[in-house]
């Protein structure tokens, strides 16, 4: 049996996802690059921020008239601090210290160390999005393309039986690049395991990346960071 587990920080709008969160329920959460400075990494950083509630769509599109004493404009400093158009691009610690302008309003992150066995891996990036988290990880492509960000929403699997584990064979991603999904809350997709737990691929490259106008290609998972809120925060939401 093939099982879905999708972010409860998400719904299904007619023009893309929207956020759940209070205040700003139903706020679009997809950024195509373009509509904002910077490249994929910021792109997924304020995306995630606007699933969580702390930042609104219409302020992430007008970071340039932010007051730099304020948090949107210091966090618009931050991002200044990379460049226009980040052209060096953004390491799992960049991008961790980019979310920690708003811990004082309850948004906590944790770099993922990479595990010694794959599957560890996945299961803890999975984990991540059944605990209420946001995993952004960064994909790096074989024949030494330049690496890229998306935010895992959800992921799929293969279960036998009831008592038997799940087998996660794919992991659903909002990606900056492509347009935003209309009849589903991801726009790409990182296939990692066949239903019997083998790599899809052998040797580094063991995953597959699906994108929406590309063939699929071999890719890993080299970084990850996890976003989320305390727990004083989250009760807002959740209970």
């Amino acid at each position: 049996m093939n099982r879905m587990f999708v972010s409860p920080w998400l719904s299904v709008s007619p023009n893309g996802p929207v956020t759940c969160a209070h205040p700003r329920a139903h706020d679009y959460v997809h950024l195509r690059q373009g509509e904002m400075d910077g490249a994929c990494g910021p792109y997924c950083v304020v995306m995630t921020l606007i699933m969580l509630g702390v930042m609104s769509r219409e302020q992430a599109c007008s970071l340039d008239r932010a007051d730099g004493r304020t948090r949107l404009g210091r966090f618009r400093e931050n991002l200044m601090v990379f460049g226009a158009l980040v052209s060096e691009g953004t390491d799992d610690f960049d991008v961790s210290w980019l979310v920690d302008v708003f811990k004082r309003v309850g948004v906590l992150t944790d770099v993922l160390e990479a595990a010694p066995r794959r599957k560890i891996t996945i299961r803890n990036i999975a984990d991540a999005v059944d605990y209420r988290k946001i995993p952004i990880v960064g994909v790096e492509w074989e024949g030494g393309q330049t690496g890229h960000w998306l935010l895992v929403i959800g992921y799929q699997g293969y279960q036998a039986d009831d008592d038997d584990e799940l087998q996660i064979t794919h992991l659903l991603c909002l990606d900056p690049t492509s347009e935003a999904p209309r009849v589903s809350l991801w726009n790409a997709v990182i296939e990692v395991f066949t239903e019997e737990g083998d790599a899809v691929n052998e040797g580094r490259y063991y995953c597959r990346h699906w994108g929406p106008n590309e063939p699929p290609t071999a890719c890993r998972i080299d970084q990850s960071v996890l976003v989320g809120l305390d727990k004083k925060c989250e009760a807002n939401y959740f209970y």
